[in-house]
C-alpha cells in the first residue's frame, strides 16, 4: 500500500498518521483471526500481503493465520491422475453456495494432501523470512508457528456416502495458540486435524478459521477472499448478525461470498465482535479496512458494532470537533472547550473504532431531564444514528426515574416529533433550568417526551 500516495516525495503524510492512531491503539493487543484462500498464495499480491501482515505483527496485533489449499491439493492430485471428486454441503444455518462443498478424501489422496500441505507451509515460512527488503517494513521479520493445533473428528458417513479422511474441527487447542501469541509469535493454522490416535483429516479452512476465532474470543474475523473485489463497488457494506440473513435476502453481489458470509453470521454469533471480507487481490485492502473509517469491504458486525458510552475529559476535543460547525451554523449554542470540560460529566458519545461520530447530553433536573447537543457526524446522519443516541438516552433518563425528557431547539421540531416528542410551553421547563437570553435570542422551542 503506497501511504505516501497524494503526497510529495519529501512530504511526511501527517493527515493519514493522524487519521490511523486511533486504529492502531484500538488493535493493539487484540486478537485477529485472517483466513487466505489456497488460490491467493498463488496471486501476484501474495507478498503485499505479507508485508502488511508483518505490518499488524509489528504493531502490537496478536495474528493467527489460515490458509487453504484446494488448488493445490487439485495440482498434486493432476500429477498423479487422480480427479478430485466433491459433494455439496448445505447446512440450515447458513447461506447455500455452490462453493460450498466436500472434498471426499480417499485414502490414495492422502500422498497429495501432505505433498500440498508442506508446500504451502514452506512458502509461508519463506515469505515471512525474507525481511522484505525494499519495502516501508525492511528489516522486519515475525515468526511463524504451525503445529497440531487442531483436533478433528470424522465427517462420517452421509446420505450413503463415505467421505473417508474429510473432517470436522473438534476442538481448538486455544490455551496453547494463547501461550504462542503471548511470546508475540504468528499462529499459522492449516486445514487439516489430528483425532486423538493420530489420524489426519482433511477440513474446510473456513471452517477451521471461524472455529479459531469463537474458541479464541477473537476481536475479528477477516476473510481475504479473492472475489472480494468488486465489493467496495456495491451498496452493501454492513451487514448485521441480528437481521435475518438467508439466499434469498443477499444482495446479487455478494453472491460469490455467500459462504464466508454464513461463516461471518456464524462466529458473529459466537462472540466475535466483527468480521471483514475483504479483498485478498488489490493491494493494501487489508490496512484500509483496518485502518480507515469507511474500509475496503464487508463487514459482518455481531449489532453492536458501534459503542454508545459516556464520555470522558479524552473525548472532549472529538465532541468538539463534531459540534463546531452545527455551532458555526447555529444550531447548536456555542461551547468552549472549558464548557465541555466542565459538563462531560453529562455527556454521551457514539463511537466507532476509537473516533467520535456521534454525541448528545443528559442533564437532570429532578424527574426532568434534558437531552442536548445532539450532533452526528455527517457520514452517519443517514443511518439513524441520532435516533439510536436518542433511545440511549431515553433508557438512561427512564434508568434514573425521570418521568419527563426534553429537548430544545430552532431546526429539528419535525424530526423531534418523528422520535415521539410533542411540542410544550416553555413555562413547562423545571424552575432550576437556566433558560438563558442565547436560548430566548436563537427562539428554541421545547418539546417533550413523557417516561413510562
Amino acid at each position: 500500500m503506497n501511504l505516501m500516495s497524494n503526497q510529495s516525495s519529501n512530504e511526511f503524510p501527517l493527515d493519514w498518521l493522524r487519521q490511523t492512531s486511533p486504529y492502531i491503539n484500538t488493535h493493539r493487543g487484540k486478537t485477529f483471526v485472517i483466513w487466505l484462500s489456497g488460490a491467493s498464495l498463488n496471486h501476484d499480491n501474495f507478498l503485499h500481503l505479507v508485508h502488511d501482515l508483518t505490518l499488524l505483527s509489528h504493531l502490537g496485533v496478536r495474528l493467527i493465520l489460515v490458509h487453504g489449499m484446494r488448488p493445490q491439493i487439485d495440482s498434486e492430485l493432476a500429477k498423479e491422475g487422480i480427479a478430485p471428486e466433491f459433494i455439496e454441503r448445505k447446512a440450515s444455518n447458513q447461506p447455500e453456495t455452490g462453493q460450498n462443498s466436500v472434498r471426499i478424501t480417499e485414502p490414495a489422496i492422502l500422498p497429495a494432501l501432505r505433498s500440498a500441505l508442506g508446500k504451502v507451509r514452506c512458502q509461508f515460512e519463506s515469505a515471512f523470512s525474507k525481511g522484505l527488503p525494499n519495502t516501508p517494513m525492511s528489516g522486519a521479520q515475525v515468526t511463524l508457528c504451525s503445529g497440531n493445533f487442531v483436533v478433528a473428528r470424522p465427517y462420517g458417513v452421509r446420505a450413503g456416502i463415505d467421505y473417508g479422511h474429510t473432517g470436522e474441527v473438534r476442538k481448538i487447542r486455544a490455551n496453547t495458540i494463547n501461550k504462542l501469541l503471548d511470546l508475540g509469535l504468528v499462529v499459522l493454522l492449516s486445514p487439516v486435524g489430528y483425532s486423538p490416535t493420530g489420524e489426519l483429516f482433511n477440513l474446510h479452512s473456513e471452517d477451521v478459521a471461524t472455529q479459531a476465532a469463537i474458541k479464541l474470543g477473537a476481536e475479528k474475523l477477516i476473510f481475504l477472499h479473492d472475489k472480494a473485489k468488486d465489493i467496495t463497488d456495491g451498496l452493501t457494506r454492513e451487514i448485521s448478525a441480528k437481521s435475518p440473513i438467508s439466499q434469498q435476502t443477499l444482495p446479487i453481489e455478494l453472491d460469490p461470498l455467500k459462504f464466508v458470509i454464513g461463516n461471518s453470521l456464524n462466529a458473529c454469533r459466537h462472540g466475535v465482535k466483527r468480521c471483514h471480507i475483504v479483498s485478498s487481490q488489490q493491494d493494501g485492502a487489508l490496512l484500509k479496512e483496518l485502518f480507515t473509517r469507511d474500509g475496503s469491504g464487508l463487514l459482518i458486525d455481531s449489532g453492536n458494532y458501534d459503542t454508545i458510552r459516556l464520555a470522558t475529559t479524552r473525548d472532549v476535543t472529538g465532541i468538539k470537533a463534531l459540534i463546531q460547525p452545527l455551532i458555526d451554523e447555529g444550531i447548536l449554542r456555542d461551547r468552549s472547550l472549558q464548557d465541555l470540560e466542565r459538563e462531560i460529566h453529562c455527556f454521551f458519545i457514539a463511537e466507532r473504532e476509537g473516533s467520535v461520530i456521534g454525541c448528545a447530553s443528559l442533564t437532570q433536573f429532578g424527574l426532568q431531564a434534558e437531552l442536548g447537543c445532539l450532533a452526528v457526524d455527517p457520514d452517519f446522519r443517514a443511518s439513524g444514528k441520532a435516533s439510536e443516541i436518542v433511545q440511549h438516552l431515553i433508557k438512561e433518563a427512564k434508568h434514573r426515574q425521570c418521568h419527563t425528557l426534553f429537548a430544545l431547539t430552532t431546526r429539528s421540531g419535525d424530526w423531534f416529533q418523528e422520535q415521539g416528542f410533542t411540542p410544550d410551553h416553555l413555562d413547562q421547563l423545571p424552575p432550576e433550568h437556566s433558560f438563558t437570553s442565547s436560548n430566548l435570542n436563537r427562539g428554541s422551542k421545547l418539546f417533550t417526551l413523557t417516561l413510562n
